[in-house]
């Protein structure tokens, strides 16, 4: 078993197995209940949420389908005996599906443990290290360019470049594994 935060490297490798990574001490098709720190978890999703309120400087808000407030922790379970997603304070998350974890996903651009891919400035630079994807769509917003989605379909690995202006300079915002949709191939 790999740990990921123990080597960052080894996500720019197109033969990574999801099935061999752990994150944070999680293994990839863990039981949720068994292995995911509750302590640590700051937000969550899940199908009882209706609505949510969030944001940088406030701890996040949940109401279900009839407007009852729901607790962190009410989400919390739900997330983990139903499925849903759970995040962490350092930018990651676990997507738990049937109280499996079937997914990681690191975040923050520039920041948090992808700062590890800071030497990377450009695009061009980022498919010398992770390769071109089986599948890339560009991200526009108003005909401006945002970023670009990249697909590795035999890791089940979705990389998220954000450009910082058309020339391609920008910085990697994130990396999903596992089942994510569009990471196994076209739907």
């Amino acid at each position: 078993m790999i740990e990921i935060l123990d080597d960052l490297g080894v996500l720019v490798r197109s033969d990574l197995d999801p099935e061999t990574l752990s994150l944070a001490g999680v293994p990839f098709g863990a039981d949720a209940a068994d292995s995911v720190q509750r302590r640590q978890i700051t937000e969550a999703s899940s199908s009882i949420v209706h609505r949510s309120i969030s944001g940088t400087d406030s701890a996040p808000e949940y109401f279900a389908a009839d407007d009852r407030r729901l607790t962190l922790e009410e989400v919390i379970d739900s997330a983990i005996g139903d499925g849903g997603m759970v995040h962490f304070a350092d930018k990651l998350s676990y997507k738990i599906v049937g109280s499996l974890v079937v997914g990681f996903a690191l975040y923050g651009a520039g920041c948090g443990h992808l700062a590890h891919f800071g030497y990377l400035r450009s695009y061009e630079q980022f498919l010398l290290a992770f390769g071109t994807g089986d599948r890339t769509e560009e991200s526009r917003v108003y005909g401006d360019l945002l970023g670009y989605h990249n697909y590795y379909w035999h890791s089940r690995k979705h990389v998220y470049w954000s450009a910082g202006d058309e020339d391609g300079t920008g910085c990697l915002s994130s990396i999903s594994l596992g089942d994510y949709p569009g990471n196994a191939g076209p739907e």
